[in-house]
């Protein structure tokens, strides 16, 4: 399953760059590169730790203990330093136990000379910067030696001739990168005060990401960091932009806090270069200073304006924030608990520090003033939080759906009325409702896309769930079922429903629910990926072959999915002969993949991984629903598979098609899981850590 790019989140740092930083006419190689990621991508210019955009390289997956990417000038070059901006993403990419730089003496590959580490070990997601005697080579390469059970990855490689004595910027010791949202006293059209806080660095034009004051009338702008929680800051590193015509490095700056009443110039500013230089991390350290905002006020040249990709504060929090330090502008449920079974009138408590107004929302069925059949999503009570951001909303849950509910509390930080508001944010609250009314339980009747069909299979989970590990003596397998104890993927362990962390459950003899959640400490991932999470996952199909497979059949399943960053529930189709029979050229359809960090979306693919050619194509959109998202309310995803086309469903409502393949003409089996990560950063701190996934029915027709 291929991750999709929906959220924008890396923290890439920059050195200081010279003309020559980026090698982007030279020619990139390795020993190996994982099959979603691309070796080009680490000479692009480009710094990315996260999916939008992805661009890496990484050895994920590689037989290898050490792998090498190799940059080739075409002709000898002067080089005696490189910028290696390694990646990790804590799971199976991780940062390399030791790395080397070598280059080709023309008749075999060299270890480069006195060379110097900064930071001494390999540090991920941060510029790790390696000075050595200066040589003449028409090729330079990094050999990167693995770490036990991971592999290595970088977003970018770059060869200098460096001559400065400055260590690459770092977190200051004893400091955490502070988290915020921004503002500032005047925005150009084309930028955003919003991207020079959400994690990416970028001097060029794609991915463009920057604030910019170009055609402001002032004689300075400020931009602002508003923190999360009271902290002591001791830091700024501030990525300048420049684009050598309206856009410059400006004249001079100034990092400002506010003390309560007024803004004042932070004490002992000490800046590094000294001068404002552009593209490229200018460092600010001064006096520590406790206080929940700071800004940069920028002073341009005459005749242009200012400009940033990315402002960094650093320091520690003080913990004088809200109470239990809630996070300002996220709403935090105190109760009741995420996943909680309710019944009749609740009381939903919950803090919003900075926000003034909240509306709590959930799906009703239809009623006399709303008939609709789909039901309508039921805005049922506003609350103005008080000076700690703390409000309460009564839910009265016997007037709402019997079953898997999601509460959803919007919020914003303007008053009812006011949609002047800079901050926003949603909350998902799933409950499960023991009253209610019933509605829409149950398997209905065949939709008209399986007309002419019959039902091959069919589980509206009234029963025990039955499933083993490889399949054995049961309907279902939970694990991938690619090999003889099964496969897995993403950055959840797919537990056993027999084992300790079980995260199958059935509700009510009505729902299946898939949960993912921290694993306790001590938990042993069995493949050896050191992830820290569990989820789940079902199969049709057994690790020996057999099971319910279709040939030119319709697929169907109604969830309700989690939201949370990092999450990855999906309802998915691939060949049977692949195991079966030993076909490697597996063919896989995505009914649906979702990404909870946007509710509003959902995927559908085709994938053809050893086809000749290999085949790929994803489809996604956030107009896909006709009503709710997928997250807030159930939905009917469905795929159906002709000789001519396959053709994908949300609700009954076709979505999206194409010409079917030649492998996916053969015996497809289905699997529901909920996974997480697959190359998305993981936080579902402000869901404590626990999120579930849904089904109230899975059939099969052909």
């Amino acid at each position: 399953m291929l991750p999709l790019a929906i959220v924008s989140v890396f923290t890439g740092l920059f050195s200081n760059m010279q003309a020559y930083a980026y090698d982007t006419t030279a020619t990139v190689s390795a020993s190996y590169t994982y099959f979603m990621d691309q070796t080009n991508q680490v000479n692009d210019g480009v710094i990315s730790y996260d999916d939008t955009p992805k661009n890496r390289w990484t050895a994920y997956e590689s037989p290898n203990a050490s792998d090498w990417v190799q940059t080739d000038f075409g002709s000898a070059v002067t080089r005696s330093s490189a910028d290696l901006y390694l990646f990790d993403d804590g799971g199976g990419v991780k940062v390399p136990s030791n790395y080397k730089v070598q280059y080709w003496n023309g008749t075999a590959w060299a270890d480069a000379a006195s060379q110097t580490k900064s930071p001494a070990a390999p540090t991920g997601n941060q510029l790790n910067k390696v000075t050595f005697t200066a040589v003449s080579a028409s090729k330079f390469r990094i050999v990167f030696t693995h770490q036990s059970g991971a592999k290595s990855g970088v977003s970018e490689i770059s060869y200098g001739s460096d001559t400065s004595t400055d260590p690459p910027p770092t977190t200051p010791p004893g400091g955490t990168e502070l988290q915020g949202t921004t503002s500032a006293s005047y925005t150009f059209s084309s930028d955003s005060a919003a991207q020079a806080n959400d994690g990416i660095i970028s001097y060029n034009d794609s991915p463009r990401n920057r604030w910019t004051s170009y055609q402001s009338p002032n004689t300075t702008d400020w931009l602002q960091t508003d923190l999360s929680a009271a902290s002591t800051v001791t830091q700024a590193q501030i990525y300048l932009f420049d684009d050598g015509g309206g856009v410059k490095s400006p004249a001079s700056y100034n990092v400002q806090y506010w003390n309560g009443t007024a803004w004042v110039n932070a004490a002992n500013q000490s800046k590094s270069p000294a001068a404002p230089a552009g593209n490229q991390v200018n460092t600010v350290t001064f006096t520590p200073v406790s206080t929940s905002k700071l800004r940069v006020v920028f002073t341009p040249q005459a005749g242009s304006s200012s400009g940033v990709t990315e402002i960094n504060y650093f320091g520690t929090s003080d913990g004088t924030g809200t109470p239990g330090n809630y996070p300002e502008y996220q709403l935090s449920v105190v109760s009741p608990s995420y996943g909680a079974s309710i019944n009749g009138d609740i009381t939903i408590k919950f803090y919003a520090p900075g926000m003034k107004n909240v509306w709590a929302r959930s799906w009703h069925q239809p009623d006399t003033a709303n008939p609709n059949t789909n039901g309508y999503d039921s805005w049922f009570a506003r609350v103005t939080p008080d000076a700690n951001g703390y409000g309460e909303v009564t839910f009265h849950a016997n007037q709402f759906p019997h079953g898997p509910i999601t509460v959803v509390l919007s919020s914003w930080d303007s008053e009812e009325g006011n949609s002047n508001f800079s901050h926003s944010d949603n909350c998902y609250l799933q409950l499960y409702n023991e009253g209610g009314v019933t509605w829409k339980q149950g398997i209905p009747s065949a939709p008209a896309q399986a007309s002419g069909m019959s039902v091959l299979f069919q589980d509206d989970f009234a029963g025990p769930l039955s499933a083993t590990r490889t399949g054995a003596g049961a309907t279902y397998a939970t694990a991938k079922p690619d090999a003889p104890n099964g496969t897995e993927f993403g950055d959840a362990i797919f537990a056993d429903n027999s084992g300790a962390n079980n995260p199958f459950a059935i509700l009510g003899s009505q729902y299946l629910r898939i949960r993912a959640s921290k694993a306790p400490a001590g938990t042993v991932d069995p493949m050896g990926w050191n992830r820290t999470y569990t989820g789940g996952l079902l199969s049709s199909v057994r690790t020996d072959g057999t099971g319910v497979a279709a040939t030119y059949g319709y697929f169907e399943a109604r969830i309700l999915m989690p939201a949370g960053k990092g999450t990855w529930p999906a309802f998915w189709l691939m060949s049977q002969n692949s195991i079966s029979q030993g076909v490697p050229s597996t063919a896989e359809l995505d009914t649906v993949e979702a990404y909870g960090q946007d509710p509003s979306g959902a995927c559908q693919a085709k994938h053809w991984w050893a086809g000749s050619p290999e085949m790929h194509e994803t489809h996604c959109s956030s107009s896909n629903f006709t009503f709710g998202d997928n997250a807030s309310t159930w939905h009917i995803y469905g795929t159906k598979i002709t000789p001519t086309d396959t053709i994908y469903y949300i609700d009954n409502v076709e979505v999206w098609r194409h010409a079917t393949f030649e492998q996916a003409k053969t015996p497809m089996y289905f699997m529901l899981n909920l996974a997480l990560g697959g190359g998305w950063p993981i936080d579902l701190s402000r869901y404590n850590n626990q999120v579930d996934m849904f089904v109230d029915y899975v059939r099969v027709f052909q």
